[in-house]
């Protein structure tokens, strides 16, 4: 016969219930974080391919004659704005053989709310950063190139330009069209250095970025904002003005 003195419901239930709790709270302390910091990295990838799209529309726009462009993409996690050239704090001024032009490129930026990520394209080019960091890195370059045996620079400036400062999360569609082209071209091209001047967006500074892609891939000389390339024979600069209808 089983003696049952010493059994209490009231016990079992609160060893149950503590154990239950225990778990909960375990979970809350470890799992949820995890879980979180996991759907922010998937929500930032899934932009940066977003970024590249919205790229190769400004290319099909740019370079082959097609007059506007629509892309359908899902912003979780984070806001996607529009920044005219106008309202832009990053600047390109590349001079040559007594061409000078400054160029304020404009910007679409993408904030992670749940992380400190941000993704910028700009004049081209698609980078990311930490907010709380001074690196940045290049996701998709732009298309300049100098060609070495006939020392020819083509440098094609993407100028976004927009109404009104635009933002947007959740479901957005960017509508954008080529408004105009502007072929910058010294009047002799007599040759001689051409030199890049880069001056960073206080509030997102894309330099090292920059300065890694003029270096590296274009194999210009500098730092610290102000790069050259010598014995330029020919430049050739294509300044395409893309207008952000909305998104």
């Amino acid at each position: 016969m089983i003696n049952e003195k010493a059994v209490s419901e009231a016990i079992g239930f609160i060893l149950i219930l503590g154990i239950v709790l225990t778990g909960i709270g375990l979970v809350t302390l470890y799992g949820y974080p995890v879980l979180v910091k996991e759907q922010s990295n998937a929500d930032v990838r899934n932009m940066e391919r977003a970024m590249i799209v919205i790229q190769n529309d400004m290319k099909s726009l740019c370079f082959k004659n097609v007059p506007y462009k629509e892309t359908t993409l899902q912003v979780s996690g984070g806001t996607l704005e529009v920044i005219d050239s106008g309202d832009s704090g990053s600047t390109f001024t590349i001079t040559h053989d007594g061409l000078d032009i400054p160029f304020s490129p404009g910007t679409l930026v993408y904030r992670s709310d749940r992380g400190t990520e941000v993704i910028t394209l700009e004049n081209g080019a698609v980078m990311t950063r930490q907010a709380d960091a001074t690196g940045s890195a290049m996701l998709a370059e732009p298309r300049w190139f100098y060609d070495g045996p006939t020392k020819t620079f083509v440098v094609y400036l993407m100028n976004i330009t927009a109404d009104e400062r635009m933002a947007k999360s959740g479901m957005a569609t960017v509508r954008m069209s080529l408004e105009s082209t502007t072929i910058h071209e010294p009047t002799d091209n007599a040759g001689g250095t051409v030199t890049v001047e880069y001056t960073p967006d206080a509030d997102n500074k894309l330099s090292v970025a920059w300065e890694n892609y003029l270096t590296g891939s274009l194999k210009m000389s500098g730092s610290d904002g102000t790069y050259t390339l010598p014995e330029v024979t020919k430049l050739v600069i294509k300044e395409y003005k893309i207008r952000i209808l909305g998104i």
